[in-house]
């Protein structure tokens, strides 16, 4: 974390120029940039949370190896054909800390397959704003109800649905 703070520090006036020009941008195109940002924040959540469950399965299954070896125990009490199977928790994008090496390619495969997942059931769309409704007006009232306006409704299960013509109103 300090080499974070460290590198902002140094590069304080290269990150306030970056913002001086793309905050701009980012508000004159927000009604795409915003839900693309927003997308990319998704993506990398769910990133995230795959990691952290590949990185759990492999814990898991080392440890599982471990535990169930009838082989006899080394000096750190552990099984001589122990595998140091593991991934990096942090720095995920060092692949040579991946032990079998085919891990962090799997670990790229699901992260095409969150893609896939995020494209077909999380589509990225831009929102419009809804037009302003209009009222329409009929020439006469019959099409459309006005205001105070009586509408014979469903009135039960009788002949017709509650549908009476006019003229049978008992006048």
């Amino acid at each position: 974390m300090d080499e974070l703070i460290a590198h902002v520090q140094e590069n304080a006036v290269l990150y306030g120029v970056g913002a001086a020009f793309t905050l701009p941008l980012i508000y004159v195109t927000r009604k795409y940039s915003v839900p693309a940002i927003l997308y990319t924040v998704e993506y990398t959540i769910y990133a995230c949370i795959m990691h952290l469950v590949v990185w759990i399965i492999v814990g898991a299954t080392r440890w599982f190896k471990e535990s169930s070896s009838m082989k006899a125990l080394r000096e750190d009490g552990k099984p001589i054909d122990t595998p140091e199977w593991g991934t990096p928790l942090i720095n995920f994008w060092d692949t040579d800390a991946y032990d079998p090496e085919v891990i962090w390619k799997v670990e790229v495969g699901f992260l095409v397959v969150v893609m896939l997942l995020m494209w077909r059931y999380r589509p990225m769309k831009i929102q419009r704003r809804a037009k302003r409704q209009m009222q329409e007006y009929a020439s006469s009232g019959s099409k459309r109800g006005k205001a105070g306006s009586y509408k014979a409704g469903g009135r039960g299960k009788g002949r017709g649905g509650g549908k009476i013509p006019r003229g049978t109103r008992g006048r």
